[in-house]
């Protein structure tokens, strides 16, 4: 699932990681939250090994904590999409945006609609 993503965001927008990819950027996420200390396993060596190879070295110490937090798990929402979303939504949110990523896909969430 490691594929590659566009560059971040910017803009303000906090660096964070995907708990499924590794992938370290500011895309938009899925956020999943567990209610438990332990309610989602702990990371993989490969995605680990990921995150520290993408970190900025002065954002490394809180990624790899986020990471290692297994209370809630963050996740890019393609790769939310793709693993089947537990909610069910991220394949109905990203409908017509399947191959978006970065700020077109936050243009796409984001946009006004007719209703």
């Amino acid at each position: 699932m490691a594929k590659a993503k566009p560059a971040s965001i910017g803009e303000g927008r906090t660096l964070r990681v995907c708990d499924l990819c590794g992938g370290v950027d500011d895309h938009p996420r899925h956020v999943l939250a567990g209610g438990t200390a332990d309610a989602y396993g702990p990371p993989s060596e490969e995605i680990v090994a990921r995150v520290l190879e993408q970190a900025p070295a002065a954002e490394r110490a809180r990624l790899i904590a986020e990471l290692y937090d297994t209370s809630s798990q963050d996740r890019h929402m393609d790769c939310c999409r793709e693993a089947g979303c537990p909610a069910g939504t991220c394949a109905e949110v990203t409908e017509g945006a399947e191959d978006l990523r970065g700020a077109e896909l936050l243009a796409h969430l984001t946009r006004e609609t007719d209703y």
